[in-house]
């Protein structure tokens, strides 16, 4: 098992802060919104392994619904864009 240095943590963190940033650019739907979210999650799952991009995804998605006012779904996100990211490479 490869052991994560402080690289790859540094760039896990800059991948999910840039996740992060895309999803504000969203439009609006009837059911909810549109982000640009899976652009950073599948960028990350081109880019790292699968626990890395596991862990960008479940993040980012938690933040995500942590920062734009649905705490209700934080968990939701957190399970099911990080299966999303773990699955997506």
């Amino acid at each position: 098992m490869k052991k994560t240095n402080t690289r790859d943590l540094t760039l896990m963190a800059v991948l999910t802060a840039l996740s992060v940033v895309l999803a504000y650019i969203h439009v609006p739907t009837p059911t909810g919104y549109l982000t640009l979210l899976d652009v950073g999650i599948y960028f990350t799952a081109y880019y790292l392994g699968s626990k890395s991009r596991a862990i960008v995804g479940g993040l980012s998605g938690f933040l995500i619904d942590l920062l734009l006012g649905y705490p209700q779904y934080m968990f939701h996100s957190l399970i099911a864009h990080g299966a999303q990211g773990f699955f997506a490479g």
